[in-house]
């Protein structure tokens, strides 16, 4: 099981959830399944996001954690920094762990296939700063 995901696996998506599809040969089986709660990714209880220039980390219950590697040339810095503002006001992003590289990536298909796992994970809280509220309320516990 991978502990590590380079940046040529790693896809970073605008939108009003900032979504980071992650390709991964071996499964990473301690994500929950990837499942939607009404349109939006359930929420992964007992996980946290800290998104960063040049790495971010998933951390989960049983001390797993997740480095994805980030920005390695200059040219991605003002994209990296929109995408991490995009998590902060959002207070997190959805994760997705798929086994096939994909030009387009839908939601709805991810959670319907049963094969990616995943969900929307919120950002590590900081002191003196706490992430916004997303309200969503399925929880991802399998």
């Amino acid at each position: 099981m991978p502990s590590h995901i380079p940046r040529e696996h790693a896809r970073h998506l605008h939108g009003a959830i900032p979504t980071l599809v992650l390709y991964s040969a071996e499964p990473i089986v301690q994500l929950p399944l990837f499942r939607l709660f009404g349109s939006r990714p359930a929420t992964c209880v007992g996980w946290e996001f800290v998104s960063g220039l040049t790495a971010s980390m998933i951390n989960g219950p049983g001390r797993f954690e997740l480095l994805v590697e980030g920005v390695s040339h200059p040219d991605e810095l003002d994209e990296a920094l929109a995408w991490n503002a995009s998590v902060e006001r959002a207070g997190g992003a959805a994760v997705l762990v798929v086994d096939a590289r994909c030009m387009t990536f839908d939601w709805a298909v991810a959670a319907d296939g049963g094969r990616a796992r995943g969900g929307f994970v919120r950002t590590s809280k900081r002191a003196g700063k706490a992430p916004v509220n997303v309200s969503l309320t399925a929880n991802c516990m399998h």
